[in-house]
């Protein structure tokens, strides 16, 4: 088995081992392992308003997902009714005449899905592709008749760009060869007979793409230019045009209306110094409308595609928007909305009447019993250890009440992610409960503050991301009501890697740290992450075939620090994860482990790069505040 060396070669020098049918678990005790935390579920929003997921054929209602039910609502207070019943939970690949889903399905988390046709009628499914084979990510033709996908069925390395029809098996045409893991298809438009798609170099470099679904021929955007982010596309519809949100002429991804006969571009958002984060066009090409993450939080514009001229909503509440769609006559848009404060609203806005509703069963509104802690934004200074440049680092933070609070920080993953303060139960659970203060910085790296701040700890810059955690920890240190004696640290994937690296670089500011599918050693991690995610993770980290950058991978690979590193750590891993190999958490805690140091280990051998079992995810949450309360609340 896998993880016999772990089991075998290890154990003996164990103290605590504890090991069921899904689970292996090295260094807990017994009694720390069964340990339950009830009160947690109190911290669970209700405010959760089934999902928004677009509107009715006609265009008067909005529909929302149940489950196995799509349910519809004509106005924001009315009841809600069934609009579609089917056996099996519905994904989000609604076909755009609501006879069908999609969906996909992999084994314990491996990532390698095999694609289903629901038939939501008959309550059949059939697969669209072999099990084995990694086919996913499927975007419909507006006819219902077709889909296009990714697969990697012909060479691991290699992911591929297909197209088939749904009622005849037998054909599929490769569309597109090495169309990249992360590679998109934006838009499909029947009366043009074409696909807007992405292939993905890196974050920062993407190729656009037209390809013709008749003749199959591919068309390059921009085929002289590199380093250009796209992030969005859509045909308009009466116009030969489509919109495109890209940073080809700006430090962040503007809004862009481009003929498609002149091949011009038009800026449209030039006077907006944030990301355009989402766009949406209705059935008539009259109205679209479009969100701006206005650092980390998410405004909302209407846009008259006659003139190009745009409006900002007006009082706006404070949240993040998700799944921004245009109902077909362009008169009304609506979304999800999320919060630090409640999990999920939906509104819809009335663009004539200029009025935005949260809709609600017979207009009785969800509460909490709770009030629940706002993130609040804030920034902190760190400087450039080689530039001696400063930076202002931007974070949130849930302030405890308690004085003198411990501090918990979150760092994302990605690296190319950014941190937005969506509801966290576990987050609330730690400032009322154990009056832990939580800080979530977006440190050098992140998404959402422009192409160069994302840019800043590629390469060589690598150590970076590293000096903000130090300068995060100088900024808690000034703070009256935190207890720069008491800093825990906390990352997934990514994350993990700057928790493990923050723990050898800081091993007397940190108390403890938490390590979620991270990275310990770079020329492994390149080295056994799947296939077709090699080249894009070679482009972000480094190239470990090149001779000064392999010494430099090996230089900050936690591996070679273990002595650094003297604070308690827990390891959390999955056995599938095709991302990060399960071999990175294995080698760290080794090495840990044999130089006495106090280190948990919990291998899921029936997960990948995260915890989504129910069982495993409660333990995950339970083994975290155990660990907590015995090696950040203590003297």
């Amino acid at each position: 088995m896998k993880y016999c060396f772990i089991l075998y070669g290890i154990l003996i020098q164990q103290t605590f081992t504890f090991a069921q049918d899904n689970i292996i678990s090295l260094g807990i005790a017994d009694s720390i392992y069964s340990k339950e935390y009830p009160e947690m579920d109190k911290y669970n929003s209700q405010i959760n308003f089934p999902q928004f997921i677009g509107w009715s054929l006609d265009g008067k209602k909005m529909l929302f997902n149940g489950g196995k039910t799509i349910y519809s609502m004509k106005t924001y207070k009315s009841e809600i009714k069934e609009y579609k019943i089917s056996d099996r939970n519905l994904s989000p690949h609604l076909s755009p005449n609501h006879n069908y889903f999609l969906y996909q399905v992999d084994e314990s988390g491996d990532e390698d899905y095999q694609l289903f046709l629901y038939n939501i009628s008959t309550n059949q499914s059939k697969p669209l592709s072999e099990k084995g084979d990694k086919t996913y990510d499927p975007f419909w033709n507006p006819n219902s008749k077709q889909i296009a996908y990714k697969s990697n069925k012909e060479t691991q390395a290699v992911v591929d760009l297909y197209i088939r029809n749904i009622s005849d098996l037998s054909y599929e045409y490769l569309l597109f060869k090495d169309f990249s893991d992360d590679g998109m298809i934006y838009d499909w438009s029947s009366d043009k007979n074409l696909i807007i798609a992405a292939k993905v170099v890196s974050e920062n470099y993407k190729l656009l793409y037209f390809i013709n679904d008749q003749s199959y021929e591919v068309e390059q955007l921009n085929a002289d230019k590199r380093n250009i982010a796209y992030a969005a596309a859509q045909f308009i519809p009466n116009q030969n045009a489509c919109l495109i949100v890209s940073d080809e002429f700006s430090e962040f991804l503007q809004l862009h209306y481009y003929d498609l006969a002149k091949k011009e571009f038009t800026t449209i958002t030039t006077e907006i110094p944030w990301n355009v984060e989402a766009m949406t066009v209705d059935k008539y090409g009259a109205k679209a409308a479009f969100s701006v993450n206005e650092d980390g939080l998410s405004k909302l514009y209407i846009l008259d595609l006659q003139t190009l001229k745009y409006r900002k909503v007006s009082d706006f509440p404070e949240g993040i928007i998700r799944d921004l769609i245009i109902n077909p006559k362009g008169t009304k848009v609506g979304f999800n909305f999320y919060s630090s404060t409640f999990y999920k609203k939906i509104y819809g806005y009335d663009i004539k009447r200029g009025i935005l509703n949260q809709y609600t069963r017979k207009g009785i509104e969800q509460s909490d019993s709770i009030t629940f802690t706002k993130a609040e934004k804030f920034t902190f200074k760190s400087i450039d250890s080689d530039t001696n440049q400063e930076h202002q680092i931007p974070a949130f933070i849930y302030k405890s009440n308690k004085q003198n609070s411990p501090v918990f920080i979150d760092i994302h993953g990605g690296p190319e992610y950014q941190i937005r303060a969506y509801f966290n139960g576990f987050y609330q659970y730690l400032v009322n409960e154990l009056g832990i203060t939580v800080v979530v910085p977006n440190i050098r790296g992140s998404n959402g503050y422009g192409k160069s701040y994302m840019k800043m700890d590629d390469g060589f810059n690598r150590e970076n991301a590293i000096e903000d955690v130090g300068a995060l920890l100088d900024w808690i240190k000034v703070q009256d009501d935190l207890d720069t004696n008491h800093v825990a640290i906390f990352g997934e994937s990514y994350g993990g890697y700057v928790v493990l690296s923050s723990l050898a670089h800081y091993p007397e500011r940190i108390k403890c740290g938490i390590d979620g599918f991270g990275i310990s050693n770079w020329i492994t991690f390149l080295n056994n992450t799947s296939d077709y995610r090699r080249d894009l993770r070679r482009v972000e980290f480094g190239d470990e075939r090149n001779p000064e950058m392999r010494q430099y991978l090996e230089q900050i690979s936690p591996v070679n620090d273990v002595d650094k590193i003297n604070s308690p750590l827990l390891i959390f891993q999955g056995q599938n994860d095709p991302r990060v190999n399960w071999r990175e958490a294995e080698q760290i805690y080794e090495l840990l482990n044999s130089n006495k140091k106090e280190v948990w280990y919990v291998l899921a051998k029936d997960e990948g790069h995260g915890y989504q079992k129910y069982y495993n995810y409660q333990l995950k949450r339970n083994l975290t505040i155990s660990f907590l309360m015995k090696h950040l609340l203590v003297e």
